[in-house]
């Protein structure tokens, strides 16, 4: 599948090279939830799941592989989850038809958990449809692009194994009425000059079960050298901000708020 981000996690979830042999049993357990927009409507998503061991390590959740319950690298857990292929990024009324004949739905479920499972970072992106149904040789939809001119992106961590019905709503811009706000600024060497960088990330430091359940991350966009922004951002919370350098040091700040529909500062000197 054309996926356009892929496994925006913290490095502190990467996990060892897979076991040749199954590390737990299946328990059947699973974590399910819904996902929709700040305004009601249902959304076009793609959802990425990374279940964790007690040491916040990444398994593999396939029941099928030898390797079912391992430490797992690249990609997250499970093949991302995908909901509503034909919705603009402006989302459509809960339950419309789509023009496959198909209505639009919310409800997500990661299943087949392994008994060494306690959790999941659960990461939402926001899509839109872009003219193409085409899809993949297992005849999936192919992902629409990644699209946060009206809604942002939404992160859950780490929600507990057995959790049932979590909602999941995206943050909405300000152009759209609602609250997002941005994180942006300068990324400069010694001497001042601009740099370029493997990539910034956002991850909201607030709690998975924090009502209103606006929990946001984001991936940063580079308009030029030297400068970053990363958009649609809930807001009324704190985020951590990895930043990751050509040759792959890690620059961290944490606990840098987003207020409504206001742009923070926060340049970086690598």
């Amino acid at each position: 599948m054309a996926v356009a981000l892929v496994a925006g996690l913290a490095p502190a979830l990467a996990g060892s090279s897979p076991a040749q042999a199954a590390c737990a049993t299946n328990t059947g357990k699973s974590i399910s939830g819904t996902v929709f927009g700040q305004d009601g409507r249902d959304v076009n998503v793609s959802i990425g799941v990374d279940v964790v061991d007690r040491n916040g390590k990444a398994l593999n959740t396939d029941p099928k592989s030898a390797s079912y319950g391992c430490a797992k690298t690249g990609g997250y857990s499970v093949p991302q989850l995908y909901l509503n292929h034909f919705v603009g990024p402006e989302g459509a009324p809960q339950g419309s038809v789509m023009q496959d004949g198909n209505r639009t739905t919310r409800a997500w479920k990661v299943g087949s958990l392994p008994s060494n499972a306690v959790g999941a970072y659960v990461e939402v992106y926001s899509r839109g449809y872009a003219g193409s149904p085409c899809k993949d040789a297992n005849g999936n939809y192919c992902f629409n692009p990644s699209n946060t001119t009206k809604y942002g992106y939404a992160n859950k961590h780490v929600v507990p194994v057995g959790t049932q019905g979590l909602p999941i709503r995206l943050p909405m811009t300000c152009a759209h009425k609602g609250t997002a706000g941005n994180i942006q600024g300068r990324i400069v060497n010694a001497a001042g000059q601009p740099v370029k960088v493997k990539n910034v990330f956002a991850w909201t430091e607030t709690k998975w079960n924090a009502w209103p359940y606006y929990q946001g991350w984001g991936s940063a966009r580079f308009p030029r050298d030297g400068y970053y922004v990363i958009p649609s951002l809930a807001s009324k919370q704190k985020y951590v901000i990895w930043l990751t350098t050509m040759d792959g040091k890690v620059h961290k700040r944490t606990g840098v708020p987003v207020s409504d529909c206001t742009a923070t500062p926060l340049s970086f000197r690598v």
